[in-house]
């Protein structure tokens, strides 16, 4: 059965809140086709969309200051489909069994949580990073652009 809940990467409410990011349009169409009745931030999620929005590499001259960009956060969680959830049960077994999965990769520590709040939580992944798609047992939508 799948999953009532999405827990969005911070890649997809980038693109989602920014028309000039290169996956607008993807981001979009998930938006309004493809996804689950209820889309959600962890905190690890909301911060990093945060953190993006105020970022001049990532965001050049459109960089929102840090009120911006919270704003900007609070309209998609003052939108009734959209939750930011806390931590769920089972977590920290789950997070501990991917990394000591073997994982070699530097930036493994935020994805391992992602994936383990995930599957902890019963909710489907949806990214645009294409290395969760190689996680078993994760249910994940992987966009492409």
């Amino acid at each position: 059965m799948p999953s009532s809940t999405d827990l969005l990467d911070a890649n997809v409410w980038l693109a989602l809140a920014v028309e000039a990011h290169t996956h607008h349009g993807r981001a979009k169409v998930f938006w309004e086709k493809e996804a689950a009745p209820v889309t959600a931030f962890c905190r690890i999620t909301h911060l990093a969309f945060l953190r993006h929005l105020s970022n001049k590499a990532i965001m050049g001259q459109q960089r929102l200051t840090p009120p911006e960009a919270w704003a900007k956060g609070r309209q998609f969680l003052d939108l009734p489909e959209v939750t930011l959830l806390a931590e769920p049960a089972g977590l920290d077994k789950a997070l501990e069994g991917l990394c000591l999965s073997g994982n070699p990769s530097q930036n493994w520590w935020t994805d391992a949580y992602l994936a383990a709040f995930a599957k902890s939580g019963g909710l489907r992944m949806v990214t645009f990073d294409q290395g969760f798609a190689s996680l078993g047992g994760l249910d994940v939508l992987v966009l492409k652009a």
